[in-house]
C-alpha cells in the first residue's frame, strides 16, 4: 500500500479545491513469482480508489489534522482508541477489490464514524470532513452521497467522469473542465462543502500498527523478538521463500540495507513463508541463509501465521515500519523490476524514517 500524497490546488470560478493522489499500494512486480490469490477483473470499474473509508482513517488519525481540529488531549486518546478497534480490520482489506469488500468497509466505516461522532464537537465533524473531501478529490463528485448533495444530474455525472477517466492521475484532472459542469449554484455548495484549503502534504503516510510476530519460534541469525520490543528503531520486514526467485533478487537489496545503515537504528527481518515441500524444512532454509550470506534476522513462518496476520498475499513483499511501530511504506514484487527503481525509493524512504524523531 503505497501511501504517497501528492497535491495541488486547483481553482475555478472561485472555487478551489485541493487534489490528492493517494495510492495504497506500491507498484507490483508485473511478473510477480507467484501470487496467493486471484486479482480482480481487469474490466472492474470502481469510482473511488482508495475507498472514501481508507481515507477517512487515515486523515482522522493524523496529528496536523487533529491539530488542525484543535482536539483536547482526551479527544485524542478517544479517537486513538476509535482507531484502535478498526486498524487491523481496515489493513487486512487493503488489496482486497473494492467491490468485493465493500460491505466489510461500510461496516468499518459506520463502526468507525459513530465513535467520532461520539468524540468530537459539531463543528471538529465538519472541518474533518471537509478534510477527507479534500483528500478524496475530483472523483469525489461521482459518489452518490456528493452528488446529491450537490444535486447532480445523470449527466452531469457522467460528464465528470469522463474528464476523472481522462486523466493521467488525480493530480492532472482538468479542473477547468470539471467546473464548467457545474452551474453556479453547485459551484458555491462544493466551495462550502470543502472549506478552506488544508496542506495535505503535512499528513503522515501510514497503513497501520505493524502485527505483531505470530509464533515466532524459530529464528536464525537472532534470539527471538518482537515488533513490540523495537519500538524506537526502523525495522524491515520482508517476506520471502528461498525457492522463489523474485525473492532471491531482492535479497541482495536487504543485505545492502542491513550493511549500510546503523544497526543501533535499522533492524531487518525476513519471515520466510514456505510453499513447497522444500522450502517447508527448515534445514534448508538455514543452509539457504548461510550460503547466500544474509546476516540479519530471519524466522520461519512455518504455519503461515505471519502471513495472514499481515494480510500478506505476494511473495516477495517488503514493509517499513517506523519507530512508532506503525507500517509507512511496503512494496510488492521485485524492487527494480523492469527498472521500478523501488530500491532507491525504499533506500530513501529508510533514511527519512531514521531521520525522524
Amino acid at each position: 500500500m503505497r501511501i504517497r500524497l501528492m497535491t495541488t490546488l486547483v481553482c475555478c470560478s472561485g472555487v478551489c479545491l485541493l487534489v490528492v493522489t493517494t495510492l495504497f499500494a506500491y507498484p507490483r512486480s508485473p511478473k510477480p513469482a507467484r501470487a496467493s490469490s486471484p486479482t480482480a477483473d481487469e474490466g472492474e470499474q470502481i469510482a473511488e480508489i482508495p475507498a472514501p473509508a481508507f481515507i477517512m482513517l487515515m486523515i482522522a488519525r493524523d496529528p496536523a489534522v487533529q491539530s488542525e481540529l484543535r482536539l483536547q488531549q482526551k479527544q485524542i486518546d478517544d479517537v486513538a482508541a476509535a482507531v484502535a478497534e478498526v486498524d487491523q480490520p481496515f489493513w487486512l482489506l487493503r488489496d482486497v477489490p473494492v467491490a468485493k469488500s465493500a460491505k466489510q468497509l461500510d461496516e468499518l466505516q459506520s463502526k468507525f464514524e459513530r465513535r467520532l461522532r461520539a468524540v468530537l464537537t459539531s463543528t471538529q465533524l465538519d472541518r474533518l470532513n471537509q478534510i477527507i473531501l479534500q483528500a478524496r478529490g475530483y472523483k469525489a463528485l461521482t459518489s452518490s452521497e456528493i452528488a446529491q448533495r450537490l444535486k447532480l444530474s445523470n449527466q452531469q455525472v457522467g460528464e465528470i467522469r469522463s474528464v476523472v477517466a481522462r486523466a493521467k492521475g488525480a493530480e492532472t484532472v482538468d479542473a477547468e473542465a470539471v467546473h464548467a459542469i457545474l452551474s453556479s449554484e453547485q459551484q458555491a455548495e462544493l466551495s462550502a462543502l470543502i472549506g478552506k484549503s488544508f496542506d495535505l502534504s503535512r499528513v503522515a503516510r501510514i497503513g497501520a500498527v505493524a502485527p505483531e510476530l505470530q509464533g515466532a519460534n524459530t529464528w536464525i541469525n537472532s534470539q527471538p523478538q518482537t515488533i513490540a520490543g523495537l519500538r524506537g528503531k526502523v525495522v524491515v520486514v520482508h517476506f520471502w521463500a528461498f525457492g522463489c526467485i523474485n525473492c532471491v533478487r531482492n535479497l541482495p537489496h536487504y543485505q545492502s540495507w542491513y550493511q549500510t545503515f546503523p544497526k543501533s537504528e535499522l533492524v531487518i527481518v525476513g519471515i520466510h513463508t514456505p510453499e513447497t515441500d522444500r522450502e517447508k524444512n527448515v534445514d534448508n532454509l538455514r543452509q539457504n541463509v548461510s550460503e547466500r550470506g544474509i546476516e540479519y534476522p530471519v524466522v520461519f513462518d512455518a504455519a503461515a501465521e505471519n502471513w495472514k496476520a499481515w494480510g500478506n498475499h505476494m511473495w516477495p513483499s517488503v514493509y517499513l515500519i517506523d519507530k512508532q511501530g506503525r507500517v509507512r511504506n511496503w512494496w510488492y514484487g521485485e524492487l527494480n523490476w523492469d527498472g521500478a527503481r523501488g530500491e532507491e525509493f525504499m533506500r530513501k524512504r529508510i533514511a527519512a524514517l531514521l531521520a525522524e524523531k
